[in-house]
């Protein structure tokens, strides 16, 4: 009978151990899915300033500033979709930018949600990326300029005005997710922007072959001068908004900017299973006494990873326990990440 105990006991502690081995071999691997360089979803109080939440000048200075606006966009199977509420570039005056760490190779990714409730005439370029150190080099400029009552996208890699513009028009009023590619080549005046714009229902699950609009590379920084050098490669590391003109309405939203074409997920784990909706809750949410807890359907060894909402790590460990101190955390709101055994799944919870 003590035999049968020890040996229960033994079987036990293999079973676990392989299980904690499985969830080891599993961080190890999932260690190769970038986090988002940078998630915007605009989660504040409206009427802010979005220069109050680490966006920063770099025209314009105060006048007329970019605020946040409600509602929030919604794309259904976007990540960003539904989340906060939004930024409207409803004027002219302030331009703003946001840093994060850019790769120095590869291609970086900004995926973002667009709506033009009304026509924007005269249309210019809203979006593109920057480089602090190359003052006004704009990359990747994107445009919406108003066309017998629809919109006309257009896209540069560098031109104030658009090297090319789709053969289809969109409506105004409608969202629509627009994603742009900037890849970094070796070698000078040799980089690359792509824009992809989607519209409800389309699939956009993986990166198409082509792009909506590209694959762009540089121009005569003077068209039509062969004299003149092409311009320059940048370190595509802000992504930037502008207001152009008083009759511009464009309502932003879901900025994700990531190393890859991840459009469902923010932590990576695409080719991961996801949990069960009824496996996995955090209770209570909002957080006010520094525990939260964690209700699952079994008691096995869980990596626990916790993320602000600009995808860094906040906290990381792997416990049988179902309740996380999170007390050191400021109050905002956080995504928790469970891993346990082949499954992955993320949710949203606060602190107050």
């Amino acid at each position: 009978m003590r035999y049968g105990i020890i040996k229960t006991k033994l079987t036990f502690i293999k079973i676990n151990m392989k299980k904690f081995y499985t969830m080891i071999c599993l961080l190890i691997s999932s260690a190769a899915f970038a986090q988002p360089l940078l998630i915007e979803d605009f989660n504040y109080t409206a009427g802010d300033a979005i220069t109050a939440h680490g966006w920063v000048s770099h025209s314009g200075g105060t006048t007329n500033p970019i605020l946040v606006t409600t509602p929030g966009l919604t794309f259904t199977g976007y990540v960003g979709s539904g989340i906060g509420l939004a930024a409207g570039l409803n004027n002219t005056g302030q331009d703003l930018n946001r840093t994060y760490t850019v790769p120095t190779t590869g291609s970086v990714y900004v995926s973002f949600l667009v709506n033009a409730p009304v026509n924007t005439n005269p249309g210019s370029y809203f979006f593109h990326f920057r480089d602090e150190a190359a003052n006004t080099a704009f990359r990747a400029r994107t445009f919406i300029t108003p066309l017998t009552g629809k919109m006309s996208i257009g896209f540069s890699f560098n031109a104030s005005t658009p090297d090319v513009t789709s053969t289809t028009l969109l409506n105004f009023g409608e969202t629509y997710l627009f994603v742009v590619k900037y890849t970094i080549v070796d070698g000078i005046e040799n980089d690359i922007a792509s824009l992809y714009v989607f519209k409800a229902g389309d699939n956009f699950t993986t990166e198409p072959a082509t792009p909506t609009i590209g694959p762009l590379t540089a121009t005569r920084t003077t068209p039509g001068d062969l004299t003149t050098p092409l311009a320059s490669d940048i370190s595509p590391m802000e992504i930037a908004l502008r207001q152009y003109d008083a009759n511009q309405r464009i309502t932003v939203d879901g900025f994700r900017v990531k190393t890859k074409w991840d459009l469902g997920k923010d932590d990576g784990s695409s080719g991961m299973i996801e949990m069960s909706k009824t496996q996995f809750n955090v209770y209570p949410n909002p957080v006010t006494n520094g525990l939260l807890n964690i209700s699952f359907t079994g008691n096995t060894i869980k990596q626990i990873e916790i993320f602000d909402m600009i995808g860094k790590k906040m906290l990381s460990e792997v416990t049988l326990e179902n309740t996380i101190d999170v007390s050191d955390l400021e109050t905002g709101l956080y995504i928790i990440k469970v891993k346990e055994d082949n499954q992955v799944s993320t949710k949203k919870f606060s602190i107050r």
